[in-house]
């Protein structure tokens, strides 16, 4: 299963909101922001992640509905699998 992040910047934080499921987290910084989108998203499908099934996270940046000099011009792209590992 895919699941697509829309990234923005507001306010001096970071979000996110998967565009077809109901997960919306942020951050601080970029990396706080992917460190909550991978927990938020594990947690929403955990069901789903036991049973085996394979997530991928893309996230793409949502334009800024206005611009002022202090908006970051930072764009981030990423994608990940989350998958059950076997355990020993």
């Amino acid at each position: 299963m895919i699941v697509e992040f829309k990234t923005y910047y507001c306010d001096g934080w970071w979000g996110a909101h998967a565009t077809k499921h109901s997960i919306y987290t942020q951050g601080k910084t970029v990396g706080d922001l992917i460190d909550n989108i991978l927990e938020a998203t594990e947690l929403h499908f955990e069901e789903e992640i036991e049973k085996g099934e394979r997530i991928t996270i893309t996230t793409t940046p949502e334009p800024p509905a206005e611009t002022t000099p202090d908006t970051p011009s930072i764009q981030f792209e990423y994608r990940v699998d989350i998958a059950k590992t076997a355990s020993c």
